[in-house]
């Protein structure tokens, strides 16, 4: 039962929302609808988009540094035995889980935690973007973009250690990419 488990890529818990909405302002909406052509050109045509989501943290196995099961290959895993309650305290980024919770697995024996037994922190992302779109000719429109991905430069923490007997057993030492800005112009025709 110890290989029983869920799948590397479980995520039982995901929300997505997007949309993109055209702001009423300029040379026919409704605001500044009359507008001079230089406040239309400032302030109309804009229009914002987004993309949020929020998914629980993917599962992951923990392991024992060398190897005491003394399997002698890579593909079977030590994994270490349950000892204590693995959420128990105040959950760090030194100390993502209770690693008291946890001991060696004896000499010739495969420890009792299962597979995948684990779950990374959930995480959540905001892409924002805003489109300005001119005019150029009746079949060809110029439209400058901004876009900021992870806009909330919220953390998406990596994995913790999960090597028992390694110095960093526990500990979150990376994180996904920050937010990330760019400019662009899109000629459409």
């Amino acid at each position: 039962m110890l290989f029983r488990s869920v799948d590397n890529q479980d995520v039982p818990h995901r929300f997505v929302l997007s949309g993109i909405y055209e702001l009423p302002f300029g040379r026919g909406k409704t605001f500044a609808g009359n507008a001079h052509p230089a406040a239309n050109a400032v302030f109309g045509g804009w229009s914002i988009g987004s993309i949020v989501t929020w998914a629980s943290g993917r599962p992951y196995s923990l392991t024992v540094s060398g190897n005491p099961a003394n399997t002698g290959t890579i593909g079977i895993v030590n994994r270490p035995n349950v000892v204590g309650d693995p959420n128990s305290g105040e959950r760090t980024l030194q100390r993502d889980f209770n690693t008291a919770a946890f001991a060696p697995n004896a000499q010739y024996t495969i420890g009792n935690l299962g597979r995948n037994a684990m779950r990374q922190r959930s995480f959540f992302g905001w892409d924002f973007s805003a489109m300005k779109n001119f005019r150029l000719h009746e079949r060809a429109t110029l439209q400058f973009r901004f876009e900021a991905f992870q806009f909330t430069n919220t953390p998406r923490f990596g994995q913790a250690g999960n090597a028992l007997g390694t110095a960093n057993f526990g500990t979150i030492t990376g994180a996904d990419t920050p937010r990330n800005l760019q400019f662009g112009l899109k000629l459409i025709w």
